[in-house]
């Protein structure tokens, strides 16, 4: 099945967050915002009768019970989130906090987290300066301003680099000039220096990290040399946003030496929390780049094109062509025209401003455009309406600009920024997630024995679309932006994920199928803060399955899916169901062999009727090579006496004997499946397979949680694993009686069952 897939791999971080949870039926598309579907499954069958969570014949009226509620399948699936930020209520009664401790105080703010000294300029490498002086802006203006109030100056945003500025950051703010709400987000603008904005010398910014927009606060003592900023700074000497954002961002950095190791992708993402796709335009074939661009400046993504210089050189400067290095200029739009040589693809940028515009083929004068009937000129000049817009032709677009990058915009966003509205939204989807070793944490494709039990994400393009849909998969793992210990500093995984097409009705990847079957798509695992893939799909269903690139490292994720058509998007799951349960089979009468009744018999003779945990550890301490692993503690017998012991005596009727062992020996036959030879052993990795061998379902939530409380170094022993069955029996148990005498049960059953398993 043909896909088109262009590919990259970031090196930064990303965003998303939503505080309105989805319920998990089955939803449509509206307003651009993605609903997602729980996928229902259906209701396992034996004897001709449906049994679910330990409920023969589901409840008393007939009803198939899932997850303890009659009709409640919003239990089974971990809600997806559709926004895409979030911000914390705290940071901003801290800054108001700070103001008013100030103002009451008499004094003006001094950073004790980012001082003004040399800490916070450097820490191995020292500026090119003798003596940097710290100054508050009114010590260099007799009135300072904090930014230029009229919106409809296309230089409001202008940043002179200073000898130390952060080329990068430049980058990022010129290339959101076009998208000043993003900015507002970025730079609040009720702070100044005047007493109508209670100046007190304490300004705040805003950056994203992870998924959440942080306010970071920091005081207005800027690093001068002789009376000059030497880092950032406006155009205009008495206005000071530029130096004072810089100063907060080298803050989330740890210090201003820290920013000389970012780049324009980081920055891009720091300030707008979108996906970041970043693409080296030196090497890269042509044709991929025109596909990029043809599928990205329709959709609601930001296009960035930049011309790098040696590493030596960071100041910008003019080439002969008109156009400027190290500067941030946006794709707008692609053309294509008929001339006097053939056909030829546009395409057209801008400089926010106003600056720096191409002077060769395809520019303002150039003789290209007398080629062109007079109906195509008018059109393509009216398509040119903004100072700093221009055209050029695509060959001489991937010829002289070296990096492209591309900002994905959530709808959230996209409904924020009027700027984009011509523009396709995306939907959106958001999990956060962690790998954790011996539950989810799989590794990548080679590992096909894991590789499936890493969170998996259904993604359903329905088939009544013609359409081929545009996707854009991200994953970004937990990073920090600063950290005061080096050591104790997290390293960054080698992260990635795959996407496999799989059968309608397949409800899981399973570690067969993946040993069968290839990936559609693996991306190269990365040491990075993000991995992203852009790529098309034709209908039908797909997996895709984020992942570090081997097994067992523990972390946190987002992974977030973006797409511009119809389609439903879920986590896998599974419903808490058991299928072959004690209460139906076992408790019946109990077919039994000779064997089996002679050993009863002598039973029945020795001990009286009721039997404590000692006396059945006696009993199956005789005979446990016909039931169990290996020879049972007195822990494992109190449990099993627990399955029996409804008034709570600690004992059982020795006539439930025959049941237990039955029930024993059919738990001991799933184990043997997965058992190491004759250890008594399996991996943790097989516990969700395993339970279905004995009959039971659960869902990811408890299948971790049983991971965590009964194996050890991602080993299950066969008695930990017979303790984990009896718990899943009791809460299930617990919940129906629960259920059937409280009409509106406030548990759900899986919070039984989490409550069951810590008790």
């Amino acid at each position: 099945m043909p896909q088109t897939m262009i590919r990259n791999h970031v090196h930064h971080g990303n965003h998303l967050h939503n505080t309105h949870n989805l319920p998990n039926g089955h939803s449509s598309h509206s307003n651009g915002y993605a609903h997602h579907n729980g996928q229902h499954s259906g209701h396992y069958h034996q004897n001709g009768y449906a049994k679910s969570n330990g409920h023969a014949n589901g409840a008393a009226n007939g009803r198939p019970w899932m997850n303890g509620h009659a009709h409640k399948p919003d239990d089974r699936h971990s809600t997806l989130s559709r926004y895409c930020t979030s911000e914390r209520p705290t940071s901003q009664m801290s800054y108001n906090g700070i103001k008013r401790s100030c103002r009451e105080r008499g004094v003006l703010f001094e950073d004790p987290d980012f001082p003004a000294s040399t800490r916070s300029l450097y820490q191995q490498k020292k500026p090119p300066f003798n003596s940097i002086v710290w100054m508050r802006p009114h010590e260099m203006c007799q009135r300072p301003r904090f930014i230029n109030e009229n919106i409809n100056d296309i230089c409001r945003f202008g940043i002179d680099a200073g000898e130390l500025g952060d080329q990068w950051l430049m980058a990022a703010v010129a290339s959101l000039a076009l998208t000043p709400r993003f900015l507002d987000r970025i730079i609040p603008l009720d702070q100044g220096f005047d007493n109508s904005n209670t100046y007190c010398g304490v300004f705040r910014f805003r950056f994203w990290h992870f998924g959440e927009w942080k306010d970071v606060m920091v005081d207005d003592r800027l690093p001068t040399f002789k009376g000059r900023l030497v880092y950032l700074h406006c155009p205009n000497a008495t206005e000071f946003w530029a130096a004072l954002l810089e100063k907060a961002y080298a803050k989330f950095y740890g210090g201003y030496e820290n920013l000389q190791q970012g780049s324009t992708t980081r920055a891009l993402q720091d300030l707008t929390g979108g996906i970041v796709q970043s693409f080296s335009l030196t090497h890269q074939d042509r044709y991929l780049t025109f596909q990029v661009l043809n599928s990205a400046v329709p959709r609601s993504s930001l296009l960035i094109s930049t011309i790098a210089q040696d590493k030596e050189n960071k100041r910008q400067l003019r080439l002969r062509n008109g156009l400027i290095t190290q500067h941030a200029y946006s794709v707008t739009g692609l053309a294509r025209v008929r001339g006097v040589s053939g056909e030829t693809p546009l395409v057209r940028l801008r400089n926010p401003w106003a600056k720096g515009e191409w002077t060769g083929a395809w520019s303002e004068r150039s003789w290209e455009w007398d080629g062109l009937s007079t109906r195509d000129k008018e059109l393509l000049s009216l398509r040119v309406t903004n100072d700093g817009e221009f055209w050029m032709s695509f060959d001489d677009f991937a010829k002289h600009f070296t990096q492209l990058d591309l900002v994905h915009v959530g709808p959230d966003d996209w409904m924020l920024e009027s700027a984009l509205h011509s523009k396709q939204p995306w939907r959106a989807v958001l999990a956060r997630r962690r790998w954790r070793g011996g539950y989810n944490a799989g590794g990548g494709p080679t590992f096909t024995e894991t590789t499936s039990m890493n969170p998996q994400f259904h993604v359903q393009i329905p088939r009544t679309s013609n359409n081929k849909c545009h996707v854009v998969v991200s994953i970004t793992q937990l990073y920090e932006t600063f950290c005061v210990d080096i050591k104790k500093r997290k390293p960054l995984y080698a992260i990635g994920f795959a996407v496999y097409e799989v059968p309608h009705s397949m409800p899981r990847l399973t570690s067969h199928f993946v040993a069968e079957q290839k990936p559609l798509d693996v991306t190269n695992h990365s040491l990075a803060r993000e991995v992203v893939t852009f790529f098309t799909l034709p209908p039908g269903d797909y997996i895709v399955v984020p992942q570090t690139n081997v097994p067992n490292l523990d972390g946190k994720f987002l992974l977030r899916i973006l797409t511009d058509e119809q389609s439903n998007i879920w986590e896998v799951n599974e419903d808490n169901m058991v299928i072959k349960n004690i209460g139906t089979e076992f408790m019946q009468e109990t077919q039994v062999s000779l064997a089996e009744k002679v050993i009863l018999n002598k039973i029945l003779a020795k001990y009286p009727p009721e039997i404590d945990a000692s006396q059945l550890q006696k009993i199956l301490r005789a005979h446990w090579k016909l039931y169990l692993s290996e020879k049972p503690s007195l822990e494992l017998c109190k449990t099993l006496i627990m399955l029996r012991d409804f008034n709570i005596s600690g004992k059982i009727n020795v006539i439930d004997i025959p049941i237990l062992m039955s029930l024993l020996q059919f738990w001991r036959l799933a184990f043997q499946k997965f058992e190491r030879g004759n250890s008594g052993k399996t991996s943790s990795y097989n516990l969700r397979p395993l339970l279905w061998e004995a009959g039971c379902t659960v869902s990811n939530k408890v299948l971790e949680c049983l991971i965590l409380r009964f194996t050890k170094n991602r080993i299950l022993t066969a008695e930990n694993y017979i303790m984990a069955m009896v718990r899943l029996h009791m809460s299930h148990e617990r919940h129906h009686s629960i259920d059937s005498k409280i009409k509106s049960n406030p548990l759900s059953l899986e919070e039984m069952i989490l409550m069951t398993i810590y008790s």
